[in-house]
């Protein structure tokens, strides 16, 4: 659960939930700010010319006695008339061509920005927050959260200001026109505020539910999608049908019950708003007829209360329905204010020259949320030219010292050194530009073969891209016409879906290819021939062999296949995460260790990889 899940008190006030939720609206407007307060402006101008046509109509009949007492029709009668039609038609122009034209041009450039910073977010954010976080249900957040904005944003031009303005200004004419007439309009603020407390109390856990059914509906929707093959293959598109659909209809028992619950809470506001309207247009009555107020005031309470009143019962439903907007838009505003725990020291460290030795000293790891440690005084070396290999047993911690390595995630305690220096003072785009990594589930975009293998460098001539095929032994793939019929232009599909398991290993190594030839220093391969076939297996050895010796690298490896260990300098077997036997595979083997036994079971065909 989220700490903004976490705080969110049900029973807080309405209002200060409201006053919190815009200083986050506020907040994410970033440089719009400037053109929001002229929209603001403006919009105060345009209210204040619209409310001037009934303030006008007040004075004309005012005059209106003296008129039929006189029968003639005076130059302020007609000055009033005048004024009535420029000020009328000016507040619309200004309101169409200055204020309108200043707020569309800024949400339309907000709606596209705001996808824009919450995916730049997201890519800074660790690898551990996304292992944590549902992709359906951040996805979610963020789509929602943007409409949300959007509409937050139109109800608070459309809606909320300029009835807000409207009625501030309107009240404070009546009291200044009939002070009892005005305090009598104003009667119904108290109970209406009530009403509005009592109804948030009442639905605001309700709101909240449903944002979380939402975003759960929409993680079960994406991962049904994005596993299709196992959904199919396993029959189960049945139990995904029913589990969204599950979902799907708590969210509508819950939302007709808030919305039925919600007819009760207009139904008390516009009741209570009217009665004292047409109570105060009863005193007004009277007022008159003892000659104790002036015609027009009544006019100008009847013209424009009716439509105050409209305005108080739409403003508390833009209120209403806002304090529900503002749900998505915190949650949203959550994942912006995440931490990120990655980060680049103030003064990051880009050294002259690399001098690749890497080195673990008395490494500490625990995954977030977890106990117990993965690795526990760790220690190891990689030098330079090196080939190292990382062995033992699965969930020994193999993989997350390539991760520490690539400084996916940092170290609990102890650290991880480039030449002496903690990885954690460099520069953190420098350090991780200095690994190609290939891992056993190779991540595919869906976009072309090419577009794929030049991913991390999509610069790369044809000759890198060329010697980068060779070396993966992807030829073999594009010889297969019926399946590559545009050859390195042919799209692969959603996350490779048109590729086999070996295709998408290829398509992997000869990405990080291409990063080695771009300058990277370590080649990191997590598991990273176990879906090639022998014929592949074999290629790669020798593109292994080869780059050993034409470029200046350290290679890590882990692996399970003899093949592979075999033939590297140091293997390293890590067992209940520490090191616990080092050396070179027949140094390790004269042991009669723990490495030993491994191999024996490889040999039996009983380790799994």
């Amino acid at each position: 659960m989220s700490n903004w899940e976490e705080d969110f008190k049900f029973r807080d006030s309405g209002f200060g939930f409201f006053l919190k939720s815009l200083k986050n609206f506020w907040a994410l407007l970033g440089q719009e700010k400037r053109v929001m307060i002229w929209v603001l402006f403006w919009l105060t101008v345009t209210q204040f010319l619209g409310i001037s046509f009934p303030f006008l109509l007040k004075l004309i009949f005012d005059d209106l006695p003296q008129i039929l007492k006189t029968k003639e029709i005076s130059g302020h009668l007609i000055w009033l008339i005048v004024t009535m039609f420029v000020l009328r038609i000016g507040g619309i122009a200004l309101h169409q061509f200055v204020k309108e034209t200043l707020f569309i041009k800024s949400l339309v450039r907000l709606e596209n920005s705001w996808p824009v910073q919450a995916q730049s977010k997201l890519l800074s954010l660790s690898f551990g927050y996304h292992e944590r976080e549902n992709t359906g249900k951040k996805i979610s957040k963020i789509e929602k959260g943007v409409d949300r904005l959007v509409e937050i944003s139109m109800n608070l031009s459309w809606g909320i200001l300029p009835q807000l303005i409207y009625l501030l200004t309107n009240l404070c004419l009546m009291l200044i026109m009939d002070w009892r007439l005005g305090i009598i309009f104003l009667l119904p603020i108290g109970p209406v505020l009530w009403i509005n407390k009592l109804f948030y109390e009442r639905f605001s856990e309700g709101w909240e539910l449903w944002e979380k059914k939402k975003e759960e509906s929409s993680g079960y929707f994406t991962q049904s999608l994005l596993n299709i093959k196992t959904v199919q293959d396993y029959v189960q598109e049945e139990r995904e049908k029913n589990r969204l659909a599950q979902v799907r209809e708590s969210m509508t028992v819950l939302d007709t019950e808030i919305n039925m619950k919600e007819r009760y809470y207009f139904l008390a506001i516009r009741g209570t708003l009217n009665f004292f309207f047409l109570l105060t247009i009863a005193v007004g009555l009277f007022l008159v007829l003892k000659d104790e107020t002036k015609i027009g005031t009544l006019v100008f309470i009847i013209t424009t209360g009716n439509m105050t009143i409209e305005n108080i019962s739409e403003l508390f439903n833009n209120y209403a329905r806002m304090l529900r907007h503002l749900v998505s838009v915190n949650r949203m505003k959550e994942i912006l204010d995440a931490e990120q725990t990655i980060t680049n020291p103030e003064q990051p460290k880009i050294p002259e020259a690399v001098s690749p030795t890497l080195r673990f000293e008395g490494v500490e790891f625990h995954y977030p949320g977890k106990e117990q440690a993965v690795l526990q005084e760790f220690d190891l070396e990689i030098k330079p030219r090196q080939m190292v290999a990382l062995v033992g047993r699965s969930g020994e911690g193999k993989s997350t010292v390539a991760k520490l390595l690539c400084r996916v995630y940092d170290v609990d305690a102890g650290k991880v050194t480039l030449s002496g220096i903690d990885i954690r003072d460099l520069d953190r785009s420098w350090y991780r530009r200095h690994f190609a990594i290939v891992q056993q589930d190779v991540d595919i975009f869906d976009t072309t073969l090419l577009e794929n293998i030049t991913y991390a460098y999509p610069e790369s001539t044809p000759d890198q891209v060329e010697e980068a095929l060779r070396a993966a032994h992807v030829q073999n793939m594009l010889a297969k016409k019926e399946r590559f019929p545009e050859g390195l232009m042919t799209k692969v599909g959603e996350r490779g879906i048109r590729l086999s398991g070996g295709e998408r290993q290829r398509v992997g190594i000869a990405r990080a290819y291409i990063a080695l030839l771009n300058g990277a220093k370590f080649l990191v391969l997590d598991e990273a021939t176990s879906s090639l076939d022998s014929e592949t297996e074999v290629a790669i050895q020798a593109m292994l062999n080869t780059i050993r010796k034409r470029m200046d690298i350290s290679i890590i490896a882990i692996a399970h296949r003899l093949s592979t260990i075999r033939k590297a300098d140091m293997i390293y077997v890590v067992n209940e995460g520490r090191v616990a036997e080092a050396g070179n595979h027949e140094r390790l083997l004269a042991q009669n260790g723990l490495y030993s036994r491994l191999v024996e079971l490889q040999k039996l065909g009983e380790l799994r990889r």
